[in-house]
C-alpha cells in the first residue's frame, strides 16, 4: 500500500521550552515536590489521576506525546506513515531505547502495550478506533483502524492516563499490578503510600535526538538531578512550612493569600498557572434523583458561579463555562449562567425529589471542599439538603469513577481533558464514563467529531456537544481556575506545565 509520510517539524528555532544548558550545572541533589496526595497507582494504564501522571511521566514515555502547545509530537516514534485512506498508520520507532531493567525497547513491546490498553485502558476511548496492532519488522508497528479518526494522534499522544510502552512482560499482567519500568529518564526507587514515591535519573536513558529543548511532555529531557521524590501532603499549611524551612522544593499548588505573601521572600519564587482545570460539578445518572432531568435543571439553575469560584479559587480563577480552554480553535465562549433561585425552584417542583439527603462525594483539598461547601449552602435555597462525604482523591474517584452506588453529586478538577482539546473532554462522558449512564446524543457527536476531517465542520459538532451537556444537564462546568507553584529560587531552569518536570532542572 503506498503511504505518505507525515512530518512534524521540530526547528532549532522552537522556542517553546527553556534551552538546555551546554554544560551540566551543579550536577546532582535531590528535589522534593509537596504534592496533594498519593496516587492511586503507578501503572500508567491503570488510573487518569493527576497525581499518578506527575509521577508516571518521569517513568513512562509514548508514541507520540504533547508538546508545549499540546500538539502531538513524536516521542518513542521517530514519526508516522499514514495511509491515503487514512486507516492504518505506521509507526517507526527510535532504536537503541533501553527500560529501566536494561531490556531494548523492540515492537513486540509496544504491540503487547497497547493491546494491555485495549483491553482495560483507564481511557478506553482513546483506543476505541483501533481495530488491529502488530510489529511489521523488529522496530516498526502498524496500527490499522475500523474507521477514519481525524484525532487519532491526538489521543494516542494523550497524557491523561497515558498510553506508556512497558515491557511485554509486565504489559501481559492485569491492570494495576504491571511493575513501573519504562523508557523515561527517572526509573523507580520506591513507593510509600502514606509517605513517597522516590525516583532516580536512569543513566541508561538516551534523549531524543530530533529535539535540542525540552518541549511539553516530549523534547529533549536531560536529568541533571540525581533523585527526584514526591512527597505527599494533604495539608495545604504543611506544604507552605516544608517548603519555607527547606525540606521541599516544590509546593506543587498553594492558595492565593499564601501566594501574595510568600511573593516578598526572596528565596521563593511564586508561579501562576491559569487556566489549570475546570471546576466541574457531576451527576449520577444511573440511579436515584441524579437520573432526574428536572432535578438535574434545578441543581444547575441554583448556583451562583461567581460566588463559588471566588470562594474556592480566590485571585486565581476565570469564569469560563466552555470545555475547552481559550485560545483554542474550537472554545466556544459560552456565555456564563446566570443564578435564577425562581426557575430552580419550579424545576425541583417538576422533579421526583422528596426532601431526601443526597449524597455529595468531595475529596479533601481545601478549594474542592469550599467549592462543595458553597454549593451545599446555594442548594439549601431552594430546599435541597445536602450531605458531605469527604475522603482522599483514591477513595472518591473509586466510588466516582467505578460505581453507580453511594452517590449523586461529584465535583473535581477537570484539566487535561480540556488542555488537550475537543475530543479529549468529549471523551469523558461518551458511554457514560463520566455521569454513568450513557448519552446517545454524546455518543453520536463524538463518533461523528471522530471521523470528521474538516475543523470547521469538527467546531459546528463541538458546539452541539456544548449544547447537549447544557441542555441534559449532563455536567456543570462552573469555570476555569489556576494553582500558584511555589519553588525555592535554588532551583533552576524550571518551568510550569501539566506536570512538575524534572527534566531540564538543576539545583543552585
Amino acid at each position: 500500500m503506498k503511504l505518505k509520510f507525515l512530518k512534524l517539524a521540530l526547528a532549532a528555532s522552537l522556542a517553546l521550552g527553556a534551552l538546555m544548558p551546554a554544560v551540566a550545572q551543579k550536577k546532582g541533589g535531590d528535589v522534593v515536590i509537596a504534592m496533594t496526595a498519593a496516587p492511586p497507582s503507578l501503572d500508567p494504564h491503570a488510573t487518569s489521576a493527576q497525581v499518578a501522571r506527575n509521577v508516571n511521566l518521569h517513568m513512562f514515555e509514548t508514541l507520540y506525546a504533547r508538546d508545549e502547545n499540546a500538539r502531538p509530537v513524536p516521542d518513542l516514534a521517530t514519526g508516522v506513515m499514514v495511509s491515503p485512506d487514512g486507516l492504518s498508520y505506521v509507526f517507526n520507532l527510535r532504536q537503541g531505547v533501553k527500560f529501566h531493567n536494561g531490556k531494548d525497547m523492540t515492537s513486540a513491546d509496544v504491540v503487547a502495550s497497547l493491546e494491555r490498553y485495549r483491553k482495560a485502558g483507564a481511557s478506553p476511548a482513546l483506543v476505541a478506533a483501533i481495530s488491529s496492532v502488530a510489529a511489521s519488522g523488529p522496530n516498526q508497528v502498524t496500527i490499522k483502524l475500523k474507521s477514519v479518526q481525524s484525532t487519532f494522534l491526538g489521543n494516542l499522544s494523550s497524557p491523561r492516563a497515558p498510553i506508556a510502552i512497558m515491557p511485554s512482560e509486565e504489559a501481559a499482567k492485569d491492570m494495576g499490578k504491571a511493575d513501573p519500568i519504562g523508557t523515561g529518564p527517572f526509573r523507580f526507587v520506591e513507593f510509600k503510600p502514606d509517605s513517597h514515591v522516590k525516583l532516580a535519573r536512569f543513566d541508561g536513558y538516551k534523549p531524543n535526538p530530533a529535539y535540542k529543548e525540552r518541549d511539553g511532555f516530549a523534547g529533549a529531557k536531560i536529568v541533571y538531578i540525581d533523585s527526584v521524590t514526591f512527597r505527599f501532603m494533604p495539608e495545604a499549611g504543611a506544604r507552605d512550612a516544608a517548603l519555607q524551612t527547606g525540606q521541599v522544593q516544590i509546593n506543587e499548588t498553594t492558595d492565593g493569600p499564601t501566594a501574595k505573601r510568600l511573593r516578598g521572600n526572596p528565596n521563593l519564587q511564586v508561579i501562576p498557572v491559569l487556566p489549570w482545570a475546570a471546576s466541574i460539578l457531576k451527576f449520577n445518572m444511573a440511579q436515584g434523583i441524579g437520573a432526574d432531568l428536572n432535578f438535574r435543571r434545578a441543581v444547575a439553575q441554583s448556583l451562583n458561579l461567581e460566588e463559588i469560584m471566588a470562594v474556592a479559587y480566590a485571585d486565581i480563577y476565570r469564569l469560563d463555562t466552555s470545555w475547552v480552554f481559550g485560545g483554542s480553535a474550537y472554545h466556544t465562549g459560552r456565555t456564563t449562567p446566570k443564578q435564577d433561585l425562581v426557575a430552580a425552584k419550579a424545576s425541583l417542583a417538576k422533579s421526583a425529589y422528596k426532601g431526601e439527603k443526597v449524597t455529595f462525594i468531595v475529596h479533601n483539598d481545601r478549594p474542592t471542599v469550599d467549592t462543595a461547601t458553597v454549593i451545599q449552602q446555594q442548594l439549601a435555597q431552594i430546599g435541597v439538603t445536602v450531605e458531605l462525604k469527604v475522603a482522599d482523591w483514591p477513595t472518591t474517584s473509586k466510588i466516582g469513577l467505578g460505581s453507580d452506588e453511594g452517590w449523586t453529586l461529584w465535583t473535581h478538577g477537570f484539566g487535561i481533558e480540556p488542555y488537550e482539546g475537543p475530543a479529549s473532554a468529549m471523551s469523558h462522558w461518551v458511554k457514560g464514563q463520566g455521569q454513568r449512564k450513557a448519552d446517545p446524543v454524546i455518543d453520536s457527536i463524538f463518533d461523528r467529531f471522530n471521523g470528521e476531517m474538516i475543523v470547521n465542520a469538527q467546531q459546528r459538532l463541538f458546539t452541539d456537544f456544548e449544547k447537549q451537556m447544557n441542555d441534559q444537564v449532563i455536567a456543570v462546568n462552573m469555570g476555569n481556575f489556576g494553582l500558584f507553584q511555589v519553588a525555592t529560587t535554588k532551583l533552576k531552569n524550571f518551568k510550569p506545565y501539566r506536570i512538575p518536570r524534572m527534566w531540564g532542572v538543576w539545583l543552585d
